[in-house]
């Protein structure tokens, strides 16, 4: 992945998701701990919350990238990975098709 499209890719994490976590969870810590993640593993992403994205699982945090004015499919993520499932997301799957 270059630079350039790096720089635009965004992952939106649902508020309303994290603060239905319980505390143990450490849910206001995850969008650190998401951006932590990912620069590890060489992919610069600008973490930000937003409102409700129509999921609301228990346990769970909603969240969904975008770049290019293009989105991925919402992601359900376990807070205890720190967002590594949004690795397989990263290439957006509606920017990959012609």
């Amino acid at each position: 992945m270059n630079e350039t499209s790096a720089q635009e890719t965004q992952a939106q994490v649902c508020h309303r998701c994290l603060m239905r976590l319980e505390t143990s969870a450490g849910g206001v810590d995850l969008p650190r701990r998401i951006r932590a993640t990912l620069a590890a593993r060489g992919e610069a992403v600008r973490v930000s919350l937003t409102g409700c994205l129509g999921w609301c699982p228990v346990g769970r945090v909603s969240v969904q990238l975008r770049r290019d004015g293009q989105v991925s499919e919402v992601v359900l993520l376990d807070p205890e990975r720190d967002g590594a499932e949004l690795i397989a997301h990263l290439s957006c799957p509606s920017a990959e098709t012609p």
